[in-house]
């Protein structure tokens, strides 16, 4: 209390509260500040996530969409049949993700001559994203940037697996696309 004056001691708690009250607010924006970097940390990451989401869910749409039928169909000797294309897309995925996540060749193996039912199809695909899906997931941005070594002894960044992985996805989409339309189907809704 200042010289025993009401009026002085209410000032004094209320200054004393509003320093208290301003430590915390202070305190709290500190926090708030330190936790957004660690989400920044992950802004590429999420882009390739967001690609690699859309181009997996419009395979998985063209794949539940063709006819049994379809599964067979080879345009030409010399290219892959529906059947193998998706499961030349599983494998190449398993792949790909094995390798971003640093451990290539360990990856699930699928084989893509198997004369496979269009649901085992789906199932093998269906489990090939949520491998890579969870890759990503348990990944940041820092980690594009780790080197892996190939069994051969070739040095890429993890950026390159990713990548790859949704060059590779849409490539093969677009020959998906292709074969649809030769057959006078949309790959879409």
């Amino acid at each position: 209390m200042l010289g025993g004056c009401y009026t002085c001691s209410i000032l004094e708690v209320f200054v004393s509260m509003r320093h208290a009250l301003g430590f915390v607010l202070l305190a709290a924006l500190a926090l708030l500040l330190a936790a957004m970097p660690a989400r920044a940390q992950s802004v590429a990451l999420e882009g390739i996530r967001g690609e690699f989401k859309a181009v997996s869910t419009s395979v998985m749409k063209a794949a539940t969409k063709a006819p049994e039928s379809l599964y067979a169909y080879q345009p030409t000797p010399e290219v892959f049949t529906y059947r193998k294309m998706m499961l030349h897309i599983a494998g190449a995925s398993y792949s790909l993700c094995a390798s971003f996540q640093g451990k290539p060749g360990q990856g699930p193996k699928v084989d893509a001559d198997k004369q496979a039912s269009k649901q085992e199809v789906l199932e093998t695909l269906t489990a090939a994203f949520s491998y890579c899906d969870a890759a990503m997931a348990a990944s940041n941005d820092a980690t594009l940037a780790e080197v892996v070594t190939a069994p051969s002894g070739t040095k890429r960044p993890k950026s390159y697996y990713a990548s790859h992985l949704i060059a590779h996805t849409s490539l093969h989409f677009g020959n998906i696309v292709t074969y649809m339309r030769m057959n006078k189907m949309s790959p879409g809704d």
